[in-house]
């Protein structure tokens, strides 16, 4: 039987031409108070190295539900429409589940 214990959430922003620095500028902001919530475990904030105007996080959760207080938080305080304003399209976000028995 499998085992999980957290998740992990890959989540993809394509920026607009000439705004990643945007971007970049709101991560900086946010992610000292993210990684504070209850459940985060560690978020890391790449840009692609082919693509300078994808940006990407990898981020560990404890579960599905913190990471989506996380979210609503976002959304309830405007930060996730500032980041919206900054991307060409919407951000993805895939989630997997973190095994734990071998």
């Amino acid at each position: 039987m499998e085992v999980i214990v957290g998740i992990t959430c890959v989540s993809e922003f394509p920026c607009g031409p000439g705004r990643i620095d945007e971007l970049i500028a709101i991560f900086h902001e946010i992610l000292p108070f993210a990684r504070k919530k209850n459940g985060c475990e560690k978020i890391y904030f790449s840009i692609s190295d082919t693509n300078p105007n994808l940006a990407i996080t990898f981020e560990i959760w404890k579960s599905k539900k913190d990471h989506e207080v996380y979210i609503s938080e976002l959304t309830e305080s405007g930060r996730l429409s500032d980041i919206q304003f900054c991307l060409n399209g919407f951000p993805r976000f895939t989630f997997f589940n973190n095994l734990d028995n071998f």
